[in-house]
């Protein structure tokens, strides 16, 4: 059977960690706890599950405090969790099979963050959720917990996922870079499968802890595209800048630029064309949203938030046809998508066509029955 290993990086965190390392204790074989300068009980918290703890000098890189933590593990395999995350001891069985059956081409696995909020008003600009229903689609794939299985979601209004890669082989080439937002996965020689294991975050659940994390990220993400120079540096600097600048002007005219520079590096990289489209949309200047959008979606059309936002975009320039034909491209492709069928059915609702309003909204609310509270049907 593999080995396992936990490693961590922590610093002032005995809010969660007590919970974080109680939902794998089992499932490791080591946990490896590197702190970067605690001053409350989080290193007495973590001596009730190991002896493996060391000091790091914080030095404004996390790619390096990861990288120490890397240093001292033994096992076969390394899962890397933050202290404000668990995951479900449903499944440890099946992360010990995934470990236990990987084919030696294999190095990687991607797992799920969810990020969960409090309610859908938590979230943040950079996920384009501060419009409303008339004007935006939901929130950039944010997902309901009302029927979810997992009971770690519950007292959560639901999560926004993104997949990450945290469980990897331990390997000599292995390493995280980046400053901010690190990323282990270029060090990774080999295949990095994808899973539907989700990692369970709770660290969005408190919003003003929360945004004095994503300032001190913001630092560090302008050190890092002052150094690395390179397209995603600032295409990563840019979405910071949306995250904590909360759809201010300022903040949004920052991310602008940032992805302007991004784009001018790489204009093959879809993600800045869909975020520059996404701040034009929230500036209302809308012919620039479309553009970027439609340069986005032409890059990479198998991404539902492109559809929501040029559709939005049409919508709010009252070209409702054009609107309509982008909502029903997009659900073409994503036939489970609620918000997609939720924007159609408001957009025949704006035209006036209340037959085919009720089909697509009755959809809507099939997919997602949240929706029910906000429309009503004969």
């Amino acid at each position: 059977m593999p080995t396992l290993s936990l490693c961590m990086i922590v610093k002032n965190e005995e809010q969660f960690l007590e919970q974080c390392l109680r939902s794998v204790q089992s499932l490791v074989d080591e946990i490896i706890i590197v702190d970067t300068g605690s001053t409350d009980r989080t290193t007495e918290i973590a001596r009730r599950f190991t002896d493996k703890i060391s000091d790091f000098v914080w030095c404004d890189d996390f790619a390096a405090a990861r990288n120490e933590s890397l240093k001292y593990a033994k096992g076969d395999w390394i899962l890397v969790l933050d202290a404000d995350e668990t995951l479900s001891k449903q499944d440890h069985e099946l992360i010990r099979g995934l470990i236990s059956s990987a084919a030696a081409a294999m190095s990687g696995f991607i797992l799920i963050q969810r990020n969960y909020f409090t309610s859908r008003e938590d979230l943040s600009y950079g996920s384009f959720s501060g419009l409303n229903v008339r004007e935006a689609g939901d929130a950039q794939g944010f997902v309901s917990a009302s029927q979810d299985v997992y009971s770690e979601s519950k007292e959560t209004a639901g999560w926004l996922p993104t997949p990450i890669v945290r469980l990897f082989r331990n390997e000599k080439s292995v390493a995280f870079s980046g400053r901010v937002h690190e990323d282990v996965t270029p060090s990774l020689l080999g295949k990095v499968v994808s899973t539907v294991i989700p990692i369970h975050h709770y660290g969005k659940l408190d919003i003003d802890n929360w945004k004095r994390k994503w300032a001190f990220y913001e630092h560090l993400g302008e050190k890092k595209a002052g150094e690395e120079g390179d397209y995603y540096a600032y295409f990563e600097l840019g979405r910071q800048y949306l995250e904590s600048g909360n759809g201010e002007s300022a903040a949004l005219l920052r991310a602008k630029e940032m992805f302007e520079i991004s784009i001018r590096l790489n204009g093959r990289f879809w993600l800045s064309w869909f975020n520059l489209g996404s701040v034009h949309l929230l500036r209302r200047n809308l012919d620039d949203a479309i553009s970027c959008l439609l340069k986005a979606l032409k890059q990479n059309p198998d991404v539902p938030q492109i559809y929501l936002n040029l559709g939005v975009a049409y919508v709010q320039l009252k070209k409702f046809p054009e609107a309509i034909k982008t909502f029903w491209q997009g659900i073409e492709r994503h036939q489970q998508r609620a918000d997609l069928y939720k924007n159609l059915g408001l957009c025949y609702l704006e035209i006036g066509n209340q037959k085919e309003a009720t089909i697509v909204l009755k959809r809507a609310v099939e997919l997602n029955p949240d929706y029910a509270k906000e429309f009503k049907f004969t």
